[in-house]
């Protein structure tokens, strides 16, 4: 009996043996070495690095526009995937995730599943690396850069197969020290039903073709519960037909912070306050939850309106 047990044990240890060395084949079959490619150097004001040659730039573009300090740039190899480069000044009130890990990616509704961090000091800046595979595609994996510099937000992140691209970029990175102009706007409120696409701010409700932040909800990624504020007839009206949905529609947080993309779904949206001077709105902590808000009826401020959606999907901003 006894040699008959150690037999099984063998054999179970050896088809684990078996096993870990065809998935180490496999990854190492699928990682793309690009060592040895001609490398070019990327400059933008402070933050540089170099690159292989393979990979070329996309249209430089600032964030839906806005043209304050921060940009967005996208290197691309038709082989691999894309490179998403990108500065994003930290909004008062702020506190950035553990290790640039949301909070909210250990929850069911996230597509990445994290399989590595790690910090490193490479030439005098502290950067921090994450590194992810997608639940319904576990051939792509997302790997990140992050740095806080600047009182900015720095983030290299490549979306594809798997390549030490991210290696090469990371050992030849420089981010030299900077003033840089104030960023109010840190993402977007994406409403399909009602063709909305607005941007995000911290610092005031008042401005065309946005909305407001309450400062005393949560931030995307956060567990609790997310405020925005919009006018309903003044300042491009971003919640005038925000009472028009129901339950079931769709909503999206674009994040530049975290470089996410939240997606919400309507629950409720009759929560109509003639009190709310007495009885605010409240964020709680750990709700998976957006509250949008705007003045009740249109064009008066008699009441305040509320449409609450919960949390149903994350997904990498690409």
């Amino acid at each position: 009996m006894r040699n008959r047990t150690l037999i099984i044990m063998i054999c179970v240890f050896v088809m684990i043996s078996i096993a870990t060395t065809i998935i180490m084949i496999t990854e190492e079959d699928n990682h793309i070495n690009e060592t040895n490619e001609t490398l070019r150097t990327y400059t933008f004001n402070e933050l540089s690095f170099k690159y292989p040659e393979t990979w070329k730039f996309g249209n430089y573009s600032t964030n839906d526009g806005v043209d304050d300090g921060s940009y967005i740039d996208k290197l691309t190899n038709p082989k691999i995937g894309e490179i998403i480069i990108n500065r994003q000044y930290t909004p008062s009130g702020y506190n950035i995730p553990k290790n640039f890990v949301p909070e909210e990616l250990d929850g069911s509704e996230s597509e990445l599943k994290l399989k590595s961090n790690k910090k490193e000091k490479i030439n005098d800046i502290e950067v921090y690396e994450n590194s992810y595979t997608l639940k319904n595609d576990s051939s792509k994996v997302v790997k990140e850069l992050w740095v806080n510099k600047n009182n900015a937000i720095y983030s290299i992140i490549l979306y594809g197969n798997n390549s030490n691209v991210v290696d090469i970029i990371k050992n030849n990175m420089k981010i030299n020290s900077k003033t840089l102009t104030k960023n109010p706007v840190f993402g977007t409120v994406v409403i399909p039903k009602l063709s909305c696409n607005w941007n995000i701010r911290s610092d005031t409700v008042n401005e065309y073709k946005s909305v407001y932040h309450y400062d005393n909800s949560y931030y995307p990624g956060e567990k609790g519960s997310m405020g925005l504020l919009g006018h309903d007839i003044t300042y491009s009206a971003p919640f005038n037909r925000l009472h028009t949905l129901v339950k079931g529609d769709r909503v999206y947080i674009n994040d530049f912070l975290t470089q996410k993309r939240y997606g919400y779904e309507v629950t409720s949206n009759d929560d109509i306050r003639y009190d709310y001077g007495t009885n605010p709105i409240k964020f709680e902590k750990g709700a998976k939850e957006l509250i949008m808000g705007t003045c009740w009826p249109p064009g008066y401020t008699t009441a305040e309106r509320y449409c609450y959606s919960k949390l149903v999907s994350v997904e990498p901003l690409t």
